[in-house]
């Protein structure tokens, strides 16, 4: 738990909490893999040393020079395996989709083969008969 210097005290020397634990972390690592303290403290770990440099405004933090829309965060598994899924969701409508109008094909021709074959059986009747069976009802 970091105690010297408080979190508090650290807080207005960056723009977010995530931004400051980002520079806390570059800045141990850096003190990690052998970068000379700015300050002559002899501090128990790298990330006191590096609080306390902040602190003093020993090191600061500096805006990168990419848009917002030029990086991204990597996505967590399950933001992932939601993507997949919805993903693997909509293929599977889409064939449902397919077979069901493949399916709606097949069946309109079959209607169209029955009509046909009924026609062949029971032949339309003319015109003229029609409108004579209509003369006769109406009279």
């Amino acid at each position: 738990m970091l105690t010297d210097p408080t979190l508090e005290a650290l807080l207005p020397k960056a723009s977010c909490a995530y931004e400051l634990a980002v520079l806390v972390s570059k800045r141990a690592s850096q003190i990690v893999e052998g970068a000379q303290p700015m300050i002559p403290d002899h501090a128990d770990n790298a990330v006191s040393l590096a609080c306390r440099e902040i602190l003093e405004d020993k090191v600061v933090g500096v805006k990168g020079n990419l848009p917002k829309d030029a990086y991204s965060v990597p996505l967590t598994r399950e933001a992932r395996l939601a993507i997949e899924a919805e993903k693997k969701a909509r293929e599977q409508k889409e064939m449902f989709r397919r077979d069901a109008q493949a399916a709606d094909m097949v069946y309109s021709e079959q209607v169209q083969a029955e009509a046909a074959s009924l026609d062949e059986i029971v032949p339309a009747p003319e015109t003229s008969d029609v409108e004579a069976e209509a003369e006769t009802v109406e009279e």
